[in-house]
């Protein structure tokens, strides 16, 4: 019982304990998937919805309700698509604030909002609820209750007009464009290490602190 209680306390408690260590926890696996893309060449980002909007026109839009979505189909945002990964790891220090007041309020059993997306396709695009998405996954969340917006666009999707050009796929056109050289590998390695140092002495310096 008193764990348990401890556990809460620290859990509630923005700058710090539970909720703080599984933000850290989910911005270090943000920051290794940004050295991987790096490395590798592939995107880990979350797709653009202004991409779909610049090239295609869009048909019709309609009301999809309230339905229960996997996480995993959430493939993009309408503005916020460099602050978090395809994963919704916060991968942007700017996210911590709102990111633990998140999660702390999941711990109190605070009801939140559905967040809102748009479904184009077979793909969803977060309106709002980033960070209530991030929080869950980090949880360990599967599915979450979203107000639903349908658009229908005239044409194909631009990833999926590129992975229909002849010749090449998509995906090996990607890794051949971005597919850094060894002189940017070493400088992604070595900005990766600094940025992993920075956020533990920022953490030092809040618990110093009080």
């Amino acid at each position: 019982m008193h764990s348990t209680l401890c556990y809460n306390l620290q859990f509630n408690n923005p700058r710090g304990g539970a909720a703080s260590s599984l933000y850290t926890r989910a911005r270090k696996r943000g920051q290794r998937g940004q050295l991987w893309a790096g490395l590798t060449g592939r995107s880990r980002g979350l797709l653009a919805l202004g991409e779909v909007c610049t090239a295609c026109s869009v048909q019709n839009q309609g009301d999809g309700g309230i339905r229960t979505v996997s996480i995993g189909q959430i493939r993009g945002s309408e503005g916020r698509a460099t602050d978090f990964d395809r994963d919704f790891n916060p991968i942007q220090d700017h996210t911590r604030d709102r990111w633990l007041g998140i999660a702390a309020a999941r711990n109190r059993g605070r009801p939140l909002p559905p967040v809102a997306l748009i479904q184009v396709g077979d793909h969803y695009f977060v309106r709002d609820g980033h960070h209530r998405i991030s929080v869950a996954r980090a949880l360990g969340q599967q599915v979450i209750e979203a107000a639903v917006e349908i658009w229908q666009v005239d044409k194909p999707l631009p990833w999926e007009q590129q992975s229909q050009a002849p010749g090449r796929s998509y995906a090996r056109n990607q890794e051949h464009s971005r597919t850094p050289s060894n002189g940017s590998r070493s400088a992604l390695v070595l900005r990766w290490l600094s940025s992993m140092l920075r956020p533990a002495g920022r953490e030092a310096a809040i618990q110093a602190g009080g």
